[in-house]
Order: structure tokens, then sequence, then C-alpha cells
């Protein structure tokens, strides 16, 4: 905790399919007195993705669809750039990122708007592909977004409702809950925390949950220590719960097994897990983060074992955590993964305030915008994203991305020649600097967002002005 600095954490150990160890540690909100228990409810972010490809494997179990099915029986309307593409993907492929999109494409249209799932999922049908399809790895939270939809088209049931009532009432876990809104009636529930604009500088403070509704399927599931170990007992246990069958047999080994081998750390990707080796073991496992929050699990079937760890914060505290418990069962007991993490994080913070600093030394003081604040405004269109637009309000323009005001709303300050620094509402993510662009008239004709996020790609937003 105080090696990483983190505000809370609850931990869970599971054996044959018991929490036979559970804790919590530090707070629910630094502001506060309360304490992390393991009946703490905190934001799971990615967790959620076994989830989606469980409510799949359910679906297959009733005979209802296949993995093999192509997305488009069931979502007639799904698309993406390439038409051999759009008609052969298949659910699984949905499930084990594989579809041909880089790691995090398209988040942007999911990030605090008001897109629906199909709308976002048709914006970015336009998004070319990098990857070549079923061959190369790109984590893709639209494909488990295009699962939830899925669900909901095979079901007749939202995925919030499927996952209520075929997943969290069976299993019993009480205390998990799939909307945000819930959660105010809740006690002993975990905030998130973060660092304005990412500094690590700045104090770590809490922030309200956000509601995300277009990345249900990605994320969505809120949980606790004490409901994970059951439904992580349901996966040591191949399935079962107890003796009772909850999964099929082949239903459960098609979600656990590789379908996109990996390099590195892990083996490959499982349809909503993935699969690592831990000292001759196999470990299927997903860790979630989103901001405020990381978190992790992992479940050893072979040993009837399984590890939780969630937390409030922006460290990596949960990775060394599970990983520590596991060489504990699974090795000898000598790792130690505090040490062997921190020199790799101070390097890396060391890189990022080099790179912070780099920035504000290239600042060309004393220059001024070649066209007034008024030429600036208008409505520029990405052709992915969709429209946002620069007001004037007092004599300063302000950048508003209208699908997501609450996060990207805020002033553009100048900073050198025609480049502007872009102070969004978003307490996660960094300032941005927009570039404008200009034709032989010098009139503006677009702008580029140098906002640098290894979550989101603002960089591939391309707004051009509207005439």
């Amino acid at each position: 905790m105080k090696a990483f600095d983190q505000p809370g954490l609850a931990v869970g150990i599971v054996q044959k399919g018991e929490l036979v160890w559970s804790k919590g540690y530090g707070k629910l909100n630094l502001a506060n007195p309360e304490p992390v228990t393991p009946n703490s409810v905190f934001y799971c972010a990615s967790i959620s993705k076994a989830f989606t490809a469980c409510a799949i494997g359910l679906l297959v179990d009733e005979g209802k669809l296949s993995f093999d099915d192509p997305v488009r029986k069931h979502l007639p309307w799904f698309n993406t750039p390439n038409t051999f593409v759009s008609e052969h993907m298949m659910v699984r492929d949905l499930l084990c990122h594989r579809s041909g999109w880089i790691t995090f494409d398209g988040d942007l249209l999911w990030y605090g708007t008001d897109f629906t799932q199909r709308e976002i999922l048709e914006r970015h049908a336009k998004e070319p592909f990098t990857h070549e399809f079923r061959n190369e790895f790109g984590y893709s939270n639209l494909m488990f977004i295009a699962a939830a939809q899925v669900v909901e088209a095979v079901s007749g049931m939202t995925w919030d409702q499927f996952v209520t009532t075929r997943i969290f009432q069976p299993l019993g876990m009480d205390r998990s809950r799939v909307e945000t809104a819930d959660l105010a009636a809740m006690k002993d529930v975990a905030l998130p925390h973060v660092r304005k604009g990412q500094d690590p500088a700045a104090p770590q403070k809490s922030m309200p949950y956000q509601a995300l509704k277009g990345a249900d399927g990605a994320c969505g599931v809120m949980s606790t220590v004490t409901d994970l170990a059951k439904w992580d007992a349901m996966w040591m246990n191949e399935g079962k719960v107890v003796d009772k069958e909850f999964l099929k047999p082949g239903t459960w080994s098609t979600l656990t097994a590789i379908h996109l081998a990996m390099g590195g750390r892990r083996d490959g990707a499982a349809l909503g897990w993935f699969v690592e080796e831990n000292n001759g073991e196999t470990v299927i496992t997903h860790s979630g983060g989103m901001p405020g929050f990381i978190l992790n699990h992992a479940v050893v079937p072979d040993k009837d074992l399984a590890v939780i760890c969630l937390g409030n914060g922006e460290s990596y505290s949960v990775f060394a955590v599970t990983n520590e418990i596991l060489d504990l069962y699974l090795g000898d007991g000598s790792a130690d993964p505090v040490a062997d993490m921190l020199p790799r994080l101070v390097k890396r913070a060391e890189r990022e305030a080099a790179r912070r600093a780099e920035r504000e030394t290239a600042q060309v003081k004393g220059t001024k915008p070649t066209v007034q604040a008024s030429a600036l405004v208008g409505t520029y269109t990405d052709k992915v994203y969709g429209d946002v637009s620069i007001q004037e309000v007092g004599g300063k323009p302000v950048l508003v991305f209208p699908h997501a005001k609450e996060l990207f709303t805020g002033n553009l300050e100048h900073w050198h020649y025609d480049t502007w620094k872009w102070e969004h509402a978003d307490p996660f993510l960094e300032p941005g600097y927009i570039t404008f662009q200009f034709d032989a008239d010098h009139k503006v004709t677009g702008f580029k967002i140098d906002l640098h996020s290894p979550d989101f790609h603002f960089y591939k937003l391309d707004f051009r002005k509207g005439k």
C-alpha cells in the first residue's frame, strides 16, 4: 500500500469453491475515514469481459446461437471497413481480440459519450483496419460492445438484464450491479481516485463514477471480492457450481481455450480471458482499468485456486499482490514482485516527466496566432467521431465535444503560433494541444489534437471545418 501509494485494496483467495481468506486495506475515499472491506463495491472495468463471454456461452448452451455463427446472422447491420471481414466475422471473433483493429481503437466513441451501442459500432465501421483479420492481437473493447448487442438480439434482454438475471442471481452475487445509478443507495462503495491530468505530482482525489453505458459488454460490472469469489469458484470448477452444471463442459473449454496465440508473458487470448503459465500451471486471468480503478483476478482451475485484487487507484499494486499470492501457492514463495516492479515504475515515471518537460521547453514564447479567435469558431467534423464545435465565449475560444460535453468541454488558451492548449474538463486525461490548418487563402480548414494517452487515440481524429 505504501510502496504504490494505493488508496484502497480488497483482496481475496478462493480455494475449492470457498473464499478462504479476504481482507480490505485503506479507504473507500481518501477524503473520508470509511475503510475498504471484502464487501466493498468496486467498478470492475474489463473484468466484465468474461461476463459477456459467459453470457454468450449460456446462449450457446441453450442452442440459441453458435460460437461460429456469423455476427451478421444476429446483427444484420454489423459492418467493418472490409467486406470479407464483415461477412465472415464470427461470434467467437468478437471475444478474443483478433478483429483487425489495433488496441483501444474507437474507444473515444464510448468514453463519456451519449452514443448508443449501435451508433458506436456503425461509426467505427469507417475506421480502417491495421492488422490482418484473425492473425494479430488488437485489444478491442468495441467487439465486446458488439457481443453485448448479440446477447440482446438473441435473448431479448439487454446486457444489463441478462447479466443480472442469468449470472448474478443464480450465483448469489447479491452486491453486484451493472447500473452506476444503483450505487447511490448502497453503502461500502469504493470511489475511483485520479491525479489531475495523470500528473504524478498531483494529489490523488476521488471522482464520481462514470456511467459509460455505451461500453456495456466491454465493462459495466461492479462487484466485490465476496461476490467475485462465487464467480471465480464456478470457473475453477470447470463450469460447475458445487456439483450443478452452470456452463456445459464443452462451452467452458471453448471459453477458456486459446483462440489467438500471443507473445510475451501471455500465452494467448481466450474468450473474455487471457491464458498464462505460472510455475507450470495454466492460469486464466483478466485485469481491469478505468479512470481511478485498476483491478485484477486470476483463476488456476487445476489447483482449484483463484486470487482477486481490487484497487481504487491508478497503481499496479494489484498485480504485485496477485503475483505474490500465486507464487506462495504455485512457486516456492521467494518471488518479490514489489521489488521487481518498483524500479521499472520509477524509470517509467522518469520518462513521463521528461516527456512533459520537453513539451514545456518546446513552447515558443512571445508568438501570436495568425488569426483571431473568431476565425476559429465553427463546426468541425471527423469522419468517424462526427461533429465538434468551437464557440467564442467572452472573447475566448471554447472547444466542445457535444456528445461528451461533461468531459470534453474546455477553453483554448494560446500556446504558440497556431497551436492552442485545450483545458478540457476530464479530471483523468492530460490537457490537449490543438493545431489548426489553413488553406492557401489562410482560412481555417481544420485541426488535429495532440493529447498524450495510451488509452484513447486522439491522434486519429482529423477534424475538418464545415463550409
